[in-house]
């Protein structure tokens, strides 16, 4: 079962733990592959920063898979 939030670690406690601050976020991202970054995308709340980072991951990601 896919996560709907790529930014979640795990649980602890019965609680979802992962990254939410921005830096954490944009490093997490750099590892991100396509369906994570879509995913990441519909996350509530997400930082105009690392919606960038994400933006950027998937042209990325694009140009290489045409190569």
């Amino acid at each position: 079962m896919k996560k709907e939030n790529p930014f979640v670690t795990g649980a602890y406690n019965g609680h979802l733990v992962g990254h939410i601050d921005v830096d954490s976020r944009i490093h997490t991202v750099r590892e991100f592959n396509l369906d994570q970054c879509k995913r990441a995308l519909n996350v509530p709340g997400l930082q105009r920063t690392v919606e960038r980072a994400i933006k950027s991951r998937i042209r990325k990601l694009e140009k290489e898979s045409n190569e």
